[in-house]
């Protein structure tokens, strides 16, 4: 038997079926008139078979709602069917005469989990995906945090350029530029600043040392003549700049916030030792790799599967004789993120690219496009194909020679987090037996996982 499942925000709408494609019926479980909504649904499975009522797999479109967050942690089988091919047959379905109805969309699920290809879902522990969502709101709060960092530089720029110079290399974003601006949010409240209020307000933002030439070089930088806006339009934008400026500080505070508390859980994981000892990855691009790539042993198949998932692999488009490669869209943008952001950390010890090769005393490689291809892959990917999987070089990312350094820069980059990917998928690898043989396993933390063995 196969049960499909059609959400909504107030119901949804459960159907069975037979191997066959007998539809056996089909119920509603209203969420504000069931005190049990997990429990009605397992009642009406088990209408249909009293004793393996648990095997019935369950084909639901959105495996994040908490209506299928429930049937996983009570053990059922729950199946997710990609809502654009679920539209597709819902479409043909409607061509061939069905009506449109919450019963015939959960009958046409569980129809195409029979009839299609569809792999369980593999669900992580409730310590991983409290990681992933940790580090999925850091990420969130670190972009609302440069959102607000542009908005607030941005109208700085219209009535005060001063304060957007006054720290070449640590930023707006520094708490000691925040206070000083909260003190002078214009060019005339700077000017009147006397030196002791200067220095409150660079204690207040954290400093401690070398005060007072920091008040001397802030009182001489905002003193000199520069153009100025009328004095009520730069009260406005000063009113403007004070609410931006709150709004920064929110999100600053915010941001470590949840830095803090992804990098604790992940420091609780049982994993965080191994993941840690990649190089480049610490505890808050570890807690990212974790929650996005889970700790199930038996998720990804393969390398090439991890690597398809976070898109560092290119993908070939063959329609008859003709063939294009090109970069993946439809991936996971948080885990590919995370990957190119320990690529530069992990290309010097990556085996085969021309930057490990550099650290051993190799020469520079030729430049692309005037000395000739430049081969920073290993030997055995050299020898693959356009077409292979991870590790492949620039030429199968880009299908010919890049033409500039920063295209170079770009696919080594591309290279090196799919070796990451690699190493990740080794250590799915050898937590699938109780003991696992660290020896044929080639990735970093193998000290880490031979200890647990």
């Amino acid at each position: 038997m196969f049960a499909g499942v059609d959400w909504a925000d107030r119901w949804v709408d459960c159907a069975v079926i037979r191997r066959d494609g007998t539809r056996l019926g089909h119920r509603r479980i209203v969420y504000a008139q069931s005190a049990d909504p997990v429990g009605d649904y397992a009642s009406f499975l088990r209408s249909f078979n009293r004793t393996r009522w648990r095997s019935i797999p369950t084909a639901i479109e959105d495996v994040g709602i908490l209506f299928a967050q429930n049937l996983t942690d009570h053990g059922l089988t729950v199946i997710h069917v990609d809502a654009t091919l679920a539209a597709r047959a819902r479409k043909a379905g409607s061509a061939g005469g069905d009506t449109k109805a919450d019963h015939t969309d959960a009958y046409l699920l569980a129809g195409m989990f029979r009839t299609g290809n569809f792999a369980p879902r593999r669900v992580s522990s409730a310590a991983a995906r409290a990681v992933q969502v940790l580090a999925r709101a850091q990420t969130d709060a670190a972009r609302r945090r440069v959102e607000a960092l542009h908005q607030l530089r941005a109208a700085l720029v219209t009535y005060y350029p001063a304060a957007t110079t006054a720290w070449p290399k640590a930023g707006l974003r520094h708490p000691q530029a925040r206070a000083v601006l909260a003190a002078a949010p214009s060019p005339r409240a700077a000017a009147a600043l006397s030196p002791v209020q200067f220095a409150q307000a660079l204690r207040t933002g954290g400093r401690w040392r070398t005060v007072e030439d920091e008040v001397e070089r802030l009182h001489l930088h905002f003193r000199r003549p520069a153009l100025r806006t009328h004095p009520a339009v730069e009260e406005a934008r000063a009113a403007e700049a004070r609410g931006l400026l709150a709004d920064l500080d929110h999100a600053c505070s915010r941001a470590d916030d949840m830095a803090r508390q992804a990098a604790e859980a992940f420091s609780a994981h049982p994993s965080h030792k191994i993941i840690t000892s990649f190089p480049g990855i610490g505890d808050l691009l570890g807690s990212r790799l974790l929650g996005e790539t889970g700790d199930h042993p038996h998720r990804f198949a393969d390398a090439r599967a991890l690597c398809a998932y976070a898109g560092v692999v290119p993908v070939t488009w063959a329609p008859g004789t003709a063939a294009r490669v090109s970069m993946r869209r439809a991936v996971n943008s948080e885990l590919r993120d995370a990957l190119y952001q320990g690529a530069p950390a992990a290309a010097p010890r990556s085996p085969g690219t021309w930057l490990a090769r550099r650290a051993g005393g190799a020469d520079r490689p030729a430049r692309p496009g005037v000395d000739g291809p430049v081969a920073h892959c290993s030997p055995a990917c050299q020898a693959r194909p356009r077409t292979a999987g991870p590790g492949a070089g620039i030429g199968s990312f880009f299908g010919k020679r890049p033409a500039s350094w920063s295209a170079c820069r770009a696919a080594m980059a591309h290279q090196a987090a799919a070796r990451l990917a690699e190493r990740l998928t080794a250590w799915h690898w050898a937590r699938r037996s109780p003991r696992p043989q660290v020896s044929g396993v080639r990735a970093w933390g193998t000290d880490c996982l031979r200890r647990e063995a």
